[in-house]
């Protein structure tokens, strides 16, 4: 009996069941269809990473025999805190002599210094120059980039890159999803070479041809080509999510360690070790007065002449005259002095008031060692009222020459940035005379 209770009981369930899930005439009710959104599409600004090497070891002074006085030293720390410096690095006579970082950071932490890159593409177009990336300075950039064949925009050259005076004014838009898109973009608003206004587009810009004549990303042949030799280790870039193609106008982070590295590569004339890695004729032309500005060479600035109206923003002289830097505009600084065998890096957000001699005038007071004689290349020392060579006689330097005179043209074809006139040449001049694979 209880069986059949059981087994009747269960027929009825059954019958309940499939009868909710029928409707009259026999039919079965369709579940409810649950809309599912779209995945969110990528930021148009992804990470990226500039591959390194495993970092080669920079040697650290001993404690107890610093170049630097003690009083140097604390003068030096007073003026990282003052100045709201996240890192600063005093290297000399082949050492580390000072290591300040600010106190919520460590040696190993990722610090943006992308103001240094438009020296550092420079740097590598020497090298791009001497592999054959590039077969001159004074190609017109369409030979590159076919996008501005037949626009005014295509006249510039790798030249008017170099020395910041492509007239091309950085894109009003941010950076999106298409690097590449976004650096052509840029509006022409004066003739190229007749208006001196370095900006750091003008490295993305130049980066781009680098990577076109390559037919490589150019962050692959930064990394191969410099930053691995250099010994640095990976460092952070930004790139476009559509293409991946790197953005090397802003927002490259590396250690502090590592943006000291091109310093040394300038302290010591193009080499890593016994290996030349950009060649000493380049280096010369980029510390060369650019035409422009007798304080300007290719992306590196000259601290002598002294003027303090002149375009260096210094009160006072460089104590060491053959100083040279690289500067920023998010307040990385690079200084080099051959004589004192000194290289100092300050990273840190720009500050208004800031004079360029301050800083390293404090490192050279607070050094120890003597400045050495520059000396020509076959060994006689030079005076002051002589060139170079120690040959031809020159009278001393009394006041500096004339600030140069730059005349902005207008373009052409009267206003419209982007149509090249049909009648005018296009410069083609051959590659500075660079020796192949030099060694020391």
């Amino acid at each position: 009996m209880r069986r059949i209770i059981l087994a009747s009981t269960a027929i009825a369930l059954t019958a309940i069941g499939a009868a909710l899930w029928l409707v009259p005439g026999g039919e079965r009710v369709s579940a409810p269809v649950v809309a599912v959104p779209p995945p969110p599409p990528p930021p148009p600004i992804m990470a990226a990473v500039l591959k390194g090497g495993p970092g080669g070891l920079l040697p650290v002074a001993d404690p107890d025999a610093l170049t630097l006085s003690e009083e140097g030293v604390k003068a030096l720390t007073d003026f990282a805190r003052r100045s709201h410096s996240q890192a600063l690095l005093v290297w000399q006579a082949g050492a580390l002599q000072l290591e300040y970082y600010d106190p919520a950071l460590q040696p190993g932490d990722r610090l943006d210094a992308a103001g240094l890159l438009p020296g550092i593409l420079a740097l590598l177009t020497g090298i791009a120059l001497q592999d054959g990336t590039l077969a001159g300075i004074d190609d017109p950039i369409s030979r590159y980039l076919p996008e501005w064949a037949g626009d005014a925009r295509g006249r510039i050259t790798v030249r008017h890159l170099l020395e910041g005076s492509s007239g091309l004014t950085p894109p009003a838009v941010p950076p999106g999803a298409d690097a590449a898109a976004w650096t052509l973009s840029a509006e022409l608003v004066a003739e190229p070479g007749t208006r001196f206004a370095p900006n750091g587009y003008e490295a993305q810009l130049l980066g781009l041809v680098l990577s076109r004549a390559r037919h490589q990303p150019v962050a692959d042949y930064l990394a191969t080509a410099l930053w691995q030799p250099l010994g640095a280790r990976d460092a952070s870039l930004e790139a476009g999510s559509r293409t991946g193609a790197a953005y090397l106008q802003c927002c490259m982070k590396a250690t502090a360690r590592d943006w000291l590295r091109p310093g040394l590569l300038l302290l010591e004339d193009g080499r890593v070790g016994a290996d030349t890695l950009v060649p000493r004729p380049w280096l010369d032309l980029m510390l060369r007065p650019n035409g422009h500005s007798r304080n300007d060479g290719w992306r590196l600035r000259l601290g002598w002449p002294f003027d303090p109206k002149g375009p260096v923003a210094a009160k006072a002289p460089f104590t060491d005259g053959d100083t040279v830097f690289m500067a920023g505009e998010d307040g990385s600084r690079l200084y080099l002095s051959k004589a004192r065998e000194l290289v100092i890096l300050r990273l840190g957000a720009p500050t208004p008031d800031w004079d360029e001699a301050t800083l390293p005038n404090l490192v050279s007071r607070a050094s120890t060692l003597a400045a050495a004689e520059p000396r020509s290349v076959n060994g006689k020392r030079v005076k002051k009222a002589n060139d170079l060579n120690g040959k031809v006689a020159m009278p001393p330097i009394t006041r500096p020459p004339p600030i140069p005179k730059v005349t902005v043209e207008p373009l052409e074809d009267g206003g419209h940035s982007n149509t090249a006139p049909n009648d005018r040449p296009l410069t083609n001049l051959p590659a500075p005379d660079l020796p192949q694979n030099t060694k020391p």
